[in-house]
């Protein structure tokens, strides 16, 4: 009965709360890149009329609006309840997997919860299947895409399967003509077990920075000694693999000369202030954390936003943080900058936008990702409200400072009484410890003989 209680006042709190009238119900919580997703929204109205529903600017930054259909309901408490069924198609297909949190959705003024919703990539990227194992000794090298761009960073990759234990390996170097190699972490090996066979797989991955049009991976050669079970000395096996061509793009002459080249499968920047000023006031500094994920790029190579500039604010660079991972088969290179904004004056001062400019090497035309940071109002320096304290305040703490002292009276007289019981228990232990016969020593447990 007191839950039922506890309820029925929430749902009340719920339906009397404005900022809470709008209610969205997600079809699905989690979302391919690229597919479709529908929202139901529901808000109260007096009037019969729709009311006015805006899409915020970051719903329409992921989602494009494609059906809209609204329906409206007469309550016997006079009002009326309207609703309608949104589909939105997700704008990056080659989005990697993340969670998105937007913010509300507003229905004549009255704003939802935020939207929560979380995407997985639509491309996974499949590992070669194990083939039958002809020969005890196999090697193959391998790499993302074929067909790039120069600049752009291809994953590399060479696997080596063999039986038995090997003895004295040789392995020739990696050679690419028009291109860059750096290692990426370190090399795994596993086993697994292939028709009663014990096989071990050694792998490496390695990033390829393009900078010529004729790229050309040159043929890797292996030998080693294979030891079995039951024999002594190990057989000599040797392999090698084929050679690799890339077909390189240049880069395309509709290109800006003056922006940073920068070609990539997919971007994604996002930017908050942290944590979210309440007030700012002026000459006090804001810490701007930035977001940026580049797929099918390597960390190294991504713009950082150090020559921001504004006539409102003072920006400095405080930290910067680099990383390149391997999700769903392809490469992200993750930039984490950290930048202060020191406001030079009081008012609603505009904060500058966050711009990228990229090229889409899967559509071959330019893009751009940027995030709006909108404006913050800055107080002027020193404490505009400070604490005051008035009669009333005085009156009601000269009571309780009265209180604390008689309580304070009674406390040393119960720490007295706590004092004598214990000196009393440690005489009656000490006497009867006193009576008690005294032990004899024990053996060493390990006896020295």
């Amino acid at each position: 009965m007191r839950l039922f209680y506890l309820l029925s006042c929430c749902c009340l709190l719920l339906a009397t709360n404005p900022a809470q009238a709008v209610l969205l119900t997600l079809g699905q919580s989690k979302l391919i890149a690229g597919e479709q997703l529908e929202i139901l929204v529901e808000a109260p109205s007096s009037q019969v009329n729709a009311p006015v529903i805006e899409l915020p600017v970051s719903w329409q930054t992921h989602f494009k609006l494609v059906d809209q259909m609204h329906q409206v309901e007469a309550r016997p408490r006079g009002d009326y309840m309207h609703r309608w069924s949104l589909v939105l198609q997700h704008q990056q297909a080659d989005s990697i997997s993340r969670r998105l949190q937007l913010e509300p959705l507003k229905v004549n003024g009255r704003s939802s919860q935020p939207l929560r919703v979380s995407i997985e990539a639509a491309r996974k990227k499949t590992l070669p299947t194990k083939q039958p194992l002809s020969q005890p000794l196999q090697m193959q090298q391998q790499i993302d895409f074929s067909d790039a761009y120069i600049g752009q960073t291809l994953v590399y990759e060479l696997l080596i399967r063999y039986q038995g234990f090997p003895i004295e390996p040789r392995l020739s170097p990696l050679e690419v003509k028009g291109a860059t190699a750096r290692q990426l972490g370190e090399g795994r090996e596993q086993g697994f077990n292939h028709r009663g066979v014990k096989v071990q797989e050694a792998r490496w991955q390695e990033l390829l920075q393009l900078h010529e049009t004729e790229v050309v991976i040159a043929p890797r050669f292996f030998s080693s000694r294979l030891v079995f079970t039951g024999q002594s000395t190990g057989q000599l096996y040797e392999t090698q693999t084929s050679e690799l061509k890339v077909k390189v793009r240049p880069i395309p002459t509709s290109w800006p000369a003056e922006q940073p080249w920068l070609p990539a499968l997919g971007v994604n920047l996002e930017a908050a202030f942290l944590p979210h000023p309440r007030q700012v006031k002026q000459d006090e500094p804001l810490e701007l954390t930035i977001h940026l994920d580049v797929v099918g790029q390597q960390a190294r190579n991504l713009p950082q936003f150090k020559a921001l500039t504004s006539e409102n604010w003072r920006i400095e660079p405080l930290t910067e943080e680099l990383a390149d991972k391997i999700v769903d088969g392809l490469l992200v290179g993750q930039l984490k900058q950290r930048l202060l904004f020191y406001p030079k004056k009081a008012g609603d001062l505009k904060l500058p936008n966050l711009t990228l400019h990229w090229w889409d090497v899967r559509q071959d035309k330019a893009a751009k990702s940027q995030v709006n940071l909108g404006q913050l109002t800055v107080l002027p320096r020193g404490n505009l409200n400070p604490p005051t304290l008035n009669k009333a305040d005085t009156t009601l703490t000269e009571p309780s400072n009265k209180k604390i002292e008689t309580q304070t009276d009674k406390g040393w007289f119960g720490w007295l009484l706590i004092i004598l019981g214990s000196l009393a228990i440690i005489v009656a232990c000490l006497g009867w410890l006193k009576k008690q016969p005294k032990s004899l020593d024990l053996p060493p447990l390990n006896p020295q003989l």
